[in-house]
């Protein structure tokens, strides 16, 4: 001992002996005085960190741990430590970073299997970070999650740890809902979507609907390119000055002028550069030296004046008093631009500004409003400027406010309220749009030109300071006009550039999908889906654009492409309004086969137009039968009061027109509806049912028509599904009923049971694999119900869990086909179906299960006993109970 003090290493066993006796706050103190006199120690900060957690010091220990890994930086140890302490006391995100940290250090093979169990996945983590770094893209996902750029966190860890779960896009190439929903059976468990995209991408496998490449990429232009344009100065000529502001941006500042230029031709506009004191030495030296070329107007100023002011600059004192056109030094103009740009303008005078479409500008993008549609279509953006040109010919919409990457500004507008606000807007981020809102008060108008399309790339940056200018602009606009959110939100309600973009969409579809198939369905789900899904997969083959159609909500249809044609814009076709569009849309696709299948949830006098139209057409026409839309409004020959009496006659069915019915959205006199399928069938079309009961029902209708029967193609693959479990006889009789239960469906009979069997305390328990139309008041008398399921494959999964005894399927009514059979009979559970339509059909030709007389359908009680009184083990022929 040195002046009565202990040693070092005295101090430290001390330290220890207190640590192994468990009083941590001495080992912590003496710790402490172990490293004021060497803090080099590593492992001491460590064991400083473990005692100072015990003592219920967290953020102390926490400090230690820190310390020990700056003292040793290849040591995971202490990150290691953090990051339990961090996780089990709830923070998730501290303590992935903590293992992140740990395996970076020296491989932590520890941390690593950390990582991927908060991860959630069976594979590596060094694996699938690796597979999720080849196709994750930092940059987008932060302008696709602007919280998590506000948060300033690691992007890709994010991803890992929280993105993928919540199902964030990682880039602009990969959608998750969609390749979830597409790829889903062949994801294996504990596998991430996007890994799985990374190890198939080169198979075939889509990330979107859309397009794994970008629509367009601006370049910097060579030599060559240069030495082939015009000028465009400003002379005696000129209409309109297009003002072109730049600071910084190499490839997309030269990009823009060029096409600035190529795109003029013979257009009466000249073009201002005017460099903001720019940054980038070489942009600089560039531009001068085509300025000195005379290939347009340039201007570079010998300070920075900020984005407005340049502006302002260039409008009022270099742009010789005329209109102007303020173009982002990101947007990208193609031949016709301006000339329609004028026109618009020489048709109204009181039009103060006109804002072209854009792939990426709010209320004026296309395909999807409101969004960066940055992925390519199947034409460039140049021929889709053409395609606007033809398609929507001077064509404009008012807007509150107009978009200032390509905004045209009328000079007496100018001079009347002044140019742009560089008080209030000083760096930018609203002066437009308080241009608009001063022009709208003068009593001028607002235009967006739905006939020019103009490309922006568009900032897909983030800082924490342009949000604060933003955030300030925003601030600023509102103060000067307070109604200015209404406007805008009223704007996007009414939606009046959705006839553009409609027209847009039919006029892409017709030049990419001539010859197609259509198939035209209701979208209601069901059984029909998985018929659906088999059919377009059969047209495909066939090496034909396959297009679907649906029906809904009375008087609406929605067109839908899996052939890599975008088209979102033909969603939700009012037909009140715009059955012109279907028309021209049905007749310039020159289709070569039209496959209906259900106009269910449509009204008949929509119904009726849609067959007439269809009918009319040169395609060959099949219509399935998969339900009797062709015979009444009441599609499963039920009797209005859901009473099943038997096969109706065509007297039954007029009498049932003076009944209400509140589901049936197309009540019409049955005659007329014989008259409309008449006219479809004279026209051609094939008449397919999936079932001889079907077929035999529909041929008592319409005795002069041709019925194929076609049953459905079904391909099952055993081995993916799992095994059922054995049965386990406790006493009760287990029975599940699959799918969507409606009345129809018998759901109005399972509630009777239900209540039957409580109020008789009979041993019999229900379940639906699937819902019901009154989940709630059959869970109410006992029914387990497990939900939606996604596929066979779940349903059978369920199923597996349940292991019921029996599969009822207590439809009331002469199915067509039945698919929910099929799941019973793979499944090897007895199925038990009452002597009506496809159900018993196919019932009979398997050889199992149980048949009963569809008179109990109306004595639920006497239901009961006879489904108790079934032998359990099923039996090699079906019995008639």
């Amino acid at each position: 001992m040195a002046g009565g003090k202990p040693s070092l290493s005295k101090l430290q066993q001390r330290a220890d002996q207190a640590n192994a006796a468990r009083n941590w706050s001495e080992a912590a103190s003496l710790y402490e005085q172990v490293l004021a006199i060497d803090p080099s120690r590593a492992a001491l900060w460590i064991q400083l960190g473990h005692c100072r957690k015990e003592a219920g010091d967290i953020e102390g220990a926490r400090e230690a741990y820190l310390e020990a890994a700056e003292r040793a930086p290849g040591l995971s140890e202490p990150y290691f430590h953090l990051a339990h302490m961090v996780r089990h006391r709830g923070d998730l995100w501290q303590g992935f970073l903590a293992f992140h940290e740990a395996y970076k250090a020296d491989g932590n093979a520890q941390a690593a299997s950390e990582l991927a169990l908060m991860i959630g996945t069976k594979d590596s983590f060094d694996t699938v970070k690796a597979d999720v770094q080849s196709v994750f893209d930092a940059a987008d996902y932060l302008e696709l999650n602007p919280d998590i750029a506000q948060a300033g966190v690691d992007p890709l860890l994010h991803y890992l740890m929280f993105g993928w779960k919540e199902k964030r896009s990682p880039s602009h190439i990969f959608d998750p809902w969609y390749y979830e929903q597409r790829y889903k059976s062949q994801i294996k468990p504990g596998e991430l979507p996007l890994v799985h995209f990374a190890r198939n991408r080169d198979k075939g496998f889509r990330g979107n609907l859309l397009s794994h490449e970008r629509w367009f990429t601006p370049k910097a232009p060579s030599e060559a390119e240069w030495a082939a344009l015009s000028p465009a100065r400003l002379s005696s000529e000129t209409r309109a000055v297009v003002i072109l502001p730049v600071y910084k941006g190499y490839d997309e500042t030269l990009a823009a002028v060029y096409h600035a230029l190529s795109a003029r031709g013979d257009a009466p506009y000249s073009l201002l550069v005017i460099n903001d004191c720019g940054p980038d030495a070489a942009l600089n030296a560039v531009l001068s030296a085509l300025g000195e070329k005379g290939l347009f107007d340039y201007h570079m100023s010998t300070v920075n004046r900020g984005f407005v002011q340049t502006c302002n600059h260039a409008i009022n004192e270099l742009s010789g008093g005329l209109d102007v056109i303020l173009l982002n030094s990101d947007a990208f103009v193609f031949p016709g631009w301006f000339e329609r740009m004028i026109a618009h303008a020489d048709r109204d005078p009181r039009a103060a500004t006109i804002t072209p479409l854009s792939n990426n500008a709010t209320l004026c993008s296309y395909p999807v409003r409101d969004k960066n549609n940055l992925l390519a279509l199947e034409c460039s953006p140049a021929a889709l400027n053409d395609l606007a040109g033809q398609i929507n010919a001077g064509r404009a919409v008012d807007a509150p406010t107009g978009v200032g990457f390509c905004f045209y500004m009328r000079r007496s507008v100018i001079e009347e309220i002044g140019a742009l606000d560089p008080v209030a807007f000083k760096l930018g981020y609203g002066e437009e749009n308080d241009f608009c809102m001063r022009s709208l008060n003068a009593g001028y108008r607002n235009l967006i030109a739905t006939d020019i399309f103009v490309f922006h790339v568009g900032s897909v940056s983030f800082s924490s300071t342009k949000q604060a200018n933003f955030d300030a602009g925003q601030k600023a606009l509102l103060e000067k006009h307070p109604n200015y959110p209404l406007l805008v939100q009223h704007h996007f309600k009414a939606d009046p550039t959705r006839s553009g973009r409609r027209a847009l969409d039919a006029a892409r579809l017709i030049e990419a999908a001539k010859g197609a198939t259509l198939i035209l369905t209701h979208n209601w789900g069901g059984g029909i889906d998985t018929y659906l899904k088999d059919k377009k997969a059969e047209f495909s083959a066939n090496g034909r654009p396959v297009l679907l159609m649906t029906v809904q909500d009375r008087h609406f249809v929605s067109l839908f492409s899996d052939e890599g044609i975008f088209i979102p814009n033909l969603a939700g076709i009012d037909l009140r309004t715009e059955m012109p569009l279907v028309e021209a849309l049905l007749s310039g696709l020159d289709l070569d086969l039209v496959h209906l299948n259900s106009f269910a949830g449509l009204s008949w006098r929509f119904h009726k137009a849609l067959l007439a139209l269809i009918a009319g057409l040169p395609a060959k026409k099949t219509l399935v039968v998969h339900d009797y839309a062709a015979v009444s409004h009441h599609y499963q020959l039920i009797r209005p009061d859901q009473i099943y009496a038997g096969i109706p006659t065509l007297e039954d069915l007029r009498s049932w027109t003076a009944m209400t019915m509140e589901q049936a959205a197309d009540p019409c006199d049955v005659d007329e509806r014989q008259e409309a399928y008449r006219a479809l069938f004279a026209s051609g079309a094939v008449i397919e049912a999936p079932s001889r009961a079907a077929a035999d029902i529909m041929a008592g209708f319409y005795p002069q028509a041709v019925i194929k029967v076609v049953p459905h193609r079904e391909d099952w693959n055993a081995a993916k599904l799992p095994a059922i479990l054995p049965r386990r006889p406790d006493g009760r009789l287990r029975i599940a009923l699959l799918g969507a239960i409606g009345p129809h469906k018998g759901g109005d009979l399972l509630l009777s049971l239900a209540r039957d069997a409580r109020a008789r305390r009979l041993p019999i328990d229900y379940s639906i694999v699937g819902y019901s139309s009154d989940d709630a008041a059959l869970a109410a008398e006992g029914v387990k119900i497990t939900g939606r399921y996604a596929d066979n494959e779940e349903a059978m999964t369920h199923l597996a869990s349940l292991q019921p005894d029996l599969i009822f399927i207590p439809s009331i009514w002469a199915e067509t086909y039945c698919y929910t059979l099929s799941i019973a009979l793979e499944s090897g559970i007895p199925p038990v179906v009452f002597d009506l339509g496809a159900q018993s059909e196919r019932l009979r030709a398997a050889g199992r299960g149980t048949i009963l007389d569809p008179r109990l359908i109306n004595s639920p009680a006497a239901l009961s006993d006879t489904l108790l009184a079934l032998a359990l083990p099923a039996k090699a022929e079906p019995k008639r109970a």
